[in-house]
């Protein structure tokens, strides 16, 4: 009852102007839902530019117009669309690539929000071989949060008084799976085995392997946290957190056969996108203290046990190796030590 109080009675905030004022801000999944309104309110707030991560160009562009549009802004190249498939880690090698481009050619990163996420209730494997969800909300935002942090650290290294911010969009349900499968031997290749799936869904619920996705995402922040180098003082020269934005009207039930009563739920007491979205902002904002740590409502919170708890320390490790291990296979270049 208490996060229903919250989620229904919490003021959101968004950081003052100057918090983003001349900064470059990548969202993923940016051309709809919350990822799309973090961009807007971004603009908003004077961001020099912001790069919009869509699947679907011409839905990006769309996106872009929109924006544009409803805050005034329209100045050439300050919002930029790029094209990213999470469910191809191809597709995903070729935006990294893309984004070490921009900032040799004198561009810069500031700011990375990784929204891109899917919550889908019927099993599909994409091309690389993952079960979809897998892929798109733990392996790829694994991968991409690699290689585009040390385009961050450059501008730390450029800008000594930046702050460079990563951050991850996880959610609250975490605390509600059962994750028989933190027990096996290989992890993740129990999460895309079909019948485990099937086990896993009818045993806990249409959003058991979405919360367990958003786990991972959590423990990919916190593992990234301890992978930043840091200075003389051991401040890190790259914030990374995970945000939660609490239960939103997006597109992410839309998209997907979710159940109608989830369904109804989102539409009597979620959040609007355009609330939500806040949180992102928010979170970008933030100093050393949400380093590695959790914001719910806009405050660092208790994960709870299947984040904290000694068992599940050992899991997170166990995870991240089998992550770290896979993306290797992926990508050679990928730097997972500092």
């Amino acid at each position: 009852m208490s996060g229903l109080y919250r989620l229904l009675f919490t003021k959101l905030q968004l950081p003052s102007p100057s918090a983003i004022q001349g900064k470059t801000i990548l969202i993923t999944g940016a051309n709809t839902g919350l990822g799309r309104e973090a961009a807007r309110h971004a603009l908003a707030l004077d961001a020099s530019t912001v790069i919009l991560g869509v699947r679907s160009l011409s839905k990006g562009e769309e996106a872009k117009i929109n924006i544009e549009s409803s805050t005034g802004c329209t100045d050439q190249g300050k919002v930029l669309v790029w094209s990213i498939d999470l469910e191809s880690f191809s597709s995903l090698q070729a935006f990294a690539a893309q984004a070490l481009r921009y900032v040799e050619d004198g561009g810069r990163l500031d700011i990375v929000i990784m929204n891109a996420g899917i919550a889908s209730v019927e099993y599909n494997v994409t091309p690389d071989g993952w079960e979809r969800g897998l892929q798109v909300n733990v392996l790829s935002t694994a991968l991409l949060s690699l290689k585009l942090l040390p385009l961050l650290l450059r501008t730390k290294e450029l800008e000594p008084s930046s702050r460079p911010h990563l951050t991850i969009l996880t959610s609250d349900i975490h605390k509600l799976i059962t994750f028989p499968e933190r027990t096996e031997k290989a992890i993740l290749t129990s999460l895309t085995n079909e019948e485990q799936w099937k086990s896993s869904q009818r045993l806990g619920g249409a959003t058991e392997r979405y919360g367990v996705t958003k786990l991972m995402d959590l423990f990919i922040a916190i593992e990234l946290a301890r992978l930043v180098p840091r200075d003389d003082l051991g401040n890190p020269l790259v914030i990374v957190n995970a945000v939660a934005p609490g239960f939103c009207k997006s597109d992410l039930l839309t998209r997907e056969k979710a159940p109608w009563v989830l369904k109804l739920v989102q539409a009597l007491i979620a959040r609007t996108v355009e609330e939500g979205s806040k949180t992102l902002l928010h979170a970008v904002d933030q100093g050393i203290e949400t380093h590695g740590r959790w914001l719910d409502n806009q405050v660092v919170a208790d994960p709870g046990s299947m984040v904290t708890s000694p068992e599940a320390v050992i899991v997170r490790e166990k995870v991240w190796r089998e992550i770290v291990t896979i993306l290797r296979d992926v990508d050679a270049e990928v730097r997972t030590e500092y």
